[in-house]
């Protein structure tokens, strides 16, 4: 069980980049930098987050799930 707090800190330094990431793709999503894309809108932002969010969550409780048996 020696190497159970550095696996513990890796997942988090990996939830970290991935909200990180997607925290970034949002933030693209919402400007649009594309000159054909309308303008910003709030609701592209909220679908990444929420798609990032929901990953995150499904990810964490298989761990979790993993972790019980």
């Amino acid at each position: 069980m020696q190497h159970e707090p550095t696996n513990r800190r890796l997942l988090w330094y990996i939830v970290a980049s991935l909200v990180a990431w997607g925290g970034l793709l949002a933030l693209g999503a919402y400007l649009g930098l594309d000159p054909q894309t309308p303008d910003r809108d709030y609701r592209r932002l909220w679908v990444v987050v929420a798609m990032t969010g929901g990953f995150l969550t499904l990810w964490l409780g298989a761990l979790a799930l993993r972790g019980r048996k």
